[in-house]
Parts: structure tokens; sequence; C-alpha cells
């Protein structure tokens, strides 16, 4: 289907085009925003060429070091053309990035980008994705792909956002002030009501992942980011993995425990926050399957089994993070950030029942040998 222009997007298909200019692509012929996307803004675009494109305008305060880290990432990932990921295009200059300033007061600038427009299914968002079983494999079978391409790969630049381990402390501070930003909404009573329980496990998490043996696993490019909102699909088969802007240095494991907590939590009813162990199970047998017997990373060893279950929960308190430093950073709708508020919580009360933390980590030792 076409895409189109109205004219009360005036300003923005003149904004289109001036960045086409860059480029040789053809001439603008129509647009569609991209309404899923919470941090930057994003197009698909149609050229007189008859081509669709996807553009990115990034983020404003994103570093060009940042970028230059994304895309000698997926340059790496087009030429190993395992996993499926949309290739960049060169501007006139030859740079896979355009830095633009906005009039004469705008000191900082802002970075655009025009990538492939990949094929298949947006089929899922972040909250609340309800896979098949094939999904889930396909998908831990992407991540695997992911890992095995990057394993050896040291990339330009560098993402500002510290590993996860010297993340933590940096988020403990932060929730520590929240009190001090009162915006006196429901948010702020209900993450105040459970400041207590969420320091303490943020305590015990930090402790756990400071061990020396925590501190020598696999450290590589991680996605960050991976969860069914950043894959297309194509039946059950995943024909696209994409947003990389996450992606950091980083250890592995935290990468599957995100990528775990993403697809295998529940949102809805009296489930929400629950971590769902069979499809843990799943997904993390079709990652190791994967990778077993292959030439590389290799699966998840003993000691990134043994520590998974502490990743998962770390998981849930970076997300918890970006939770808070979104509502007290922006303007935004308390009952929305509610419903993300409530689902951490409960999470986290999921992740204290001994029980639950048994079966899980039963099925990370079983799974990788720990």
């Amino acid at each position: 289907m076409s895409l189109t222009m109205t004219l009360e997007g005036a300003g923005v298909v003149s904004e289109l085009r001036e960045i086409l200019e860059h480029y040789d692509l053809g001439q603008l012929t129509g647009y569609e925003k991209n309404e899923r996307g919470f941090v930057n803004v994003a197009y698909a675009i149609e050229t007189d060429a008859g081509r669709r494109y996807f553009l990115r305008k990034y983020k404003r305060g994103i570093k060009e070091e940042e970028i230059q880290f994304e895309h000698s990432l997926i340059r790496h990932l087009v030429a190993e053309k395992s996993p499926p990921v949309a290739r960049l295009y060169p501007t006139h200059e030859g740079k896979t990035y355009l830095h633009k300033f906005e009039g004469e007061g705008d000191t900082q600038g802002v970075y655009y980008a025009i990538f492939d427009y990949l094929p298949g299914e947006d089929r899922f968002t972040w909250v609340d994705p309800i896979c098949t079983d094939e999904e889930l494999k396909n998908a831990a079978a992407t991540l695997a792909q992911f890992h095995h391409a990057v394993a050896q790969l040291t990339p330009e630049g560098k993402r500002v956002e510290p590993k996860i381990l010297e993340l933590l402390p940096v988020i403990d501070e932060y929730v520590r002030g929240c009190p001090a930003r009162d915006k006196h909404t429901l948010f702020d009573r209900t993450l105040f009501e459970n400041l207590p329980s969420i320091l303490e496990n943020l305590q015990r998490t930090r402790a756990i992942l400071e061990e020396p043996e925590a501190r020598r696993m696999v450290q590589l490019v991680i996605h960050c980011d991976f969860h069914p909102g950043n894959l297309k699909y194509d039946g059950d088969q995943v024909v696209g993995l994409f947003d990389f802007d996450w992606s950091k240095m980083d250890a592995r494991c935290f990468d599957v425990a995100l990528a775990l907590y993403y697809f295998c939590v529940t949102w809805s009813g009296e489930g929400d926050g629950v971590l769902r162990l069979d499809q843990v199970e799943t997904f993390l047998s079709a990652y190791q399957d994967w990778l077993r017997g292959r030439p590389g990373v290799g699966p998840l060893d003993a000691a990134e089994g043994k520590y998974l279950p502490y990743m998962i929960n770390a998981s849930n308190l970076y997300v918890l993070n970006w939770t808070i430093l979104d509502y007290y950073g922006k303007d935004v709708d308390p009952q929305e950030y509610m419903i993300y508020l409530r689902h951490h919580v409960k999470f986290l009360r999921w992740f204290e029942d001994r029980d639950n933390f048994a079966r899980l980590e039963k099925i990370a030792a079983d799974l990788t040998g720990s």
C-alpha cells in the first residue's frame, strides 16, 4: 500500500525532503510516522524510485560516538548475513548518518539515518507480547545468531550507558532520590510505598552480581533491547531484527536475561508480573541448542546459568529505571506509567518468592549445566 502526504504534515514533508537531498534515493512521494517508538522519531518513506525506506530521527542528546557504535554493528551484521537486519544508506559525503542543526540557536544538532525497510509483520510491542512456542524458539535462535555474529567484533565508537554491573549503583542512587522529585500523583505514591522493597532488592542483586565469578562472564556486544516489538515475523519465522541504538558492550548473560524478561513476563490480569517458566524453558532451550556445537561463543555456560536468575531480576530493575527516568524527566501520562510501575513491582514480588526462584534456578541450571 502506498504511503501518503498530507497538508497537516507540511512541516514534516519539508523536513523529510531536505534530508533526502543528502542521499541518492530519489524524491519523497509519501511517508507515514512510526507510532511505536518511545525514544526516537521514525518514518516509513517512499520515493519516486519506487522504494520504501525507514528514516530515523535520533533523540536529542545522543552522542555521535553512540551512533558510530550502532552503525558499525549494523554494517558488521549485514556483512555476516545473519541475523536479518536492515542495511544503512550512505549520504553524499559517505557517512551512514546525517547531522543537521535546526536554526541558529541550535548548538547540539539532530542526527538522522536511513535504513532499508524490512519485510515482515510488526506483530508485537514490548508490552504484553503473547508468543507461540515457535515464535519464541525462532526469536531465541535469532538472539543466538546475533551473539554468534558479534562474538569477535570490536565496534567503532562507544555507548555512553554503563554496563549493567556499573549501572545498578547508579539506579540505586537515582531511586533513593525520587521522593525529592515528587509530582504528587498516584505514580509517586505507589513508588514511595514500594521504595523499601525496591531498594532492598537492588542491594541483594548488587551484592550477588558483584561476585568475582559474575564479573568474569562472557562480554560481547549485546542488543540490550531484544523484545518481540523489535522483531519482524513472516509466519513463525523471524525475518528482521532492528533497533540497535541501545546496543553496548556488556555481559552476554544480561542480554539473554533481558530477552527472557521481555518475552516471558505476563502483563495482564492476575498474572501481571509473573514469569512464565514454561516459556523461559522454551526460549532458553532454543538459544542453547542453536549455539551448541558451533565454533565461537557457544551456549551459556555454568557460571552464566548460575547468575541468570539474578540477571533477569536486574533486567526488571533496568526497565524500572527507564520507567522512573521517563516519568520524572518528561511530561508523561501518570496513568500509563502506573501500568509499567505496577508491572515492575509485581515481578519483584514474584521473584522474591522462594518457590518461584527455586524453579527458575533449576531451569537455568538444567539448561546450562550449572
